[in-house]
């Protein structure tokens, strides 16, 4: 994706669309990504608006750039897309989480099914026919919601399946995992703004009623997914991941008034 830079409001001339890039993100910009005039990139400066933005010239002290057009919600999900990583629910739970999320703003869905699934699948057909099920809905829900893209939801995979992907994806994604125990890391902490750039795209992991074994959250772990507790109370598994993706398009700036 485009590359993301926070300026500081005091730099910030919307009304002449001109701002200024001042300290250390000038080398950086310049000397480490290598960046020139007529580059184009996006800019924001943490009052929850991005522009995209042309390099207009760069000096030892000071990079000077044209901001060309606000850039709407769809545009920063693009970049980062949210994927869930859902432990199968039972019933018409599963539809709602896959509904909900559908409108809010999810790009993909994998169904997991896992050591506390209750949800299991007879034959190979039989997870198909759920698959186009919870797709259906995911096309109702995009429709409803006035979505320009449609989300996809996955063949349901073992967990050690959608380990063994994400290994082999090699993109940076942020990867954090729903989990009430103490050793969960604070939100706040793993969601700084500036760290959310970084990355090419985040993924939910959430359990199914009962949550993940320790087991799986020892997997995860190891595979490098954070762990993160979502508040004092044990949260429902379809309330999860709206509490969580809630959080993140907040911090991604996608939720502006």
């Amino acid at each position: 994706g485009m590359h993301h830079f926070f300026i500081d409001p005091s730099q910030m001339d919307r009304e002449n669309k001109r701002c200024r890039i001042k300290g250390p993100d000038v080398h950086h910009l310049h000397k480490v990504l290598r960046l020139t005039a007529g580059i184009h990139v996006s800019v924001s400066d943490g009052c929850g608006e991005r522009y995209l933005a042309v390099i207009r010239s760069i000096d030892p002290e000071v990079v000077h750039l044209e901001l060309l057009e606000r850039l709407s919600q769809s545009v920063i999900l693009l970049e980062r897309p949210i994927r869930l990583i859902q432990g199968i629910a039972k019933g018409s739970k599963m539809d709602w989480i896959v509904q909900k999320n559908t409108e809010m703003g999810i790009a993909a869905i994998q169904p997991v099914s896992t050591e506390f699934t209750v949800v299991r699948f007879s034959t190979p057909q039989d997870a198909v026919k759920k698959q186009h099920r919870w797709q259906k809905i995911a096309d109702e829900a995009s429709k409803q919601s006035k979505r320009t893209s449609i989300p996809v939801v996955e063949p349901p995979r073992t967990l050690q399946e959608v380990l063994e992907l994400g290994r082999q994806s090699g993109e940076s994604r942020l990867r954090l995992l729903a989990h009430e125990k103490e050793s969960a890391s604070r939100l706040a902490d793993v969601l700084q703004p500036e760290a959310l750039m970084h990355y090419q795209g985040i993924e939910m992991w959430i359990g199914p009623e009962g949550g993940f074994s320790p087991e799986e959250v020892m997997l995860a772990k190891e595979a490098g997914i954070r762990t993160v507790g979502l508040g004092p109370r044990i949260l429902r598994t379809e309330t999860a991941s709206l509490v969580l993706l809630s959080v993140l398009l907040y911090e991604m700036g996608v939720l502006e008034a």
